[in-house]
């Protein structure tokens, strides 16, 4: 018997039916989703794993956001496009969830650029990297990639500044946790970078400071390896290649 399509709009229920396809939950499956653009209502489906081979031609790439909800790539960037124009926050078309980097509605606390939208899968075994969402307990960073590492080489900078001007490396600790040189507050995750805490999970001596002339890579390698653990690839200014098979870790 033929199947039948079953119209959905949220990542989350397509992500487990991808994930059971893989496991081969649905042989002869009587039922399978089908996406379509919120935006543009275009007759032709967004491209995923559920797509049928006769209809893969004419397929739009498609894009998820936070909240889970699904649309057209090129829909969606000039949705982005015409809010960022018009100095209005990015929301989603369909529920208007908050799509910036930031948690508050304090400037200071993000960086309020809008909030990255993660590519559809197109096949069933095509490596699923996009984070969790909004409903899978997932949570939207302060700041975007490119912000993020702006401010690891303004702390790698003052750092390596400070060391310059005859600080120890506890009298650099010490200014940077209170002040960041009075230019910025430091993330918890920029601390943890910055200044691992003992064993004690306290940041008192000993303190394991970045190595000396390598600040900046040092905390680049640091923020690669949170992105890999927040589901994201490294994306923004990249000030060196990537190593060989780092996307392969996602």
């Amino acid at each position: 018997m033929a199947s039948q399509r079953a119209e959905l709009q949220y990542w989350p229920t397509l992500k487990a039916w991808i994930q059971e396809n893989r496991l081969g939950n649905y042989p002869g499956a009587t039922t399978t989703p089908v996406v379509h653009c919120v935006i543009c209502l275009d007759k032709d489906e967004i491209l995923t794993p559920a797509t049928p081979p006769q209809n893969i031609a004419n397929a739009h790439p498609g894009v998820t956001l936070f909240c889970g909800h699904m649309m057209c790539k090129a829909c969606y960037g000039r949705w982005e496009k015409h809010l960022t124009e018009a100095g209005k926050a990015v929301t989603c078309p369909t529920c208007r969830h908050k799509l910036v980097y930031t948690t508050s509605q304090v400037a200071s606390n993000g960086c309020t650029h809008p909030a990255y939208a993660w590519d559809l899968p197109v096949e069933t075994y095509s490596p699923i990297n996009i984070p969790p969402t909004k409903d899978d307990e997932g949570s939207i960073p302060n700041f975007c990639h490119n912000c993020r590492v702006d401010r690891m080489k303004y702390i790698a900078r003052h750092i390596t500044e400070l060391r310059q001007e005859g600080y120890d490396d506890l009298q650099v600790r010490n200014i940077l946790l209170h002040s960041a040189g009075g230019a910025l507050e430091l993330t918890d995750f920029e601390q943890r970078a910055a200044f691992p805490p003992d064993a004690n999970g306290t940041y008192f001596a000993p303190w394991v400071a970045p190595p000396r002339n390598n600040e900046q890579n040092y905390l680049l390698d640091q923020l690669r390896q949170q992105l890999v653990r927040e589901g994201h690839s490294w994306r923004g200014r990249v000030p060196q290649p990537p190593p060989v098979g780092f996307f392969g870790l996602q």
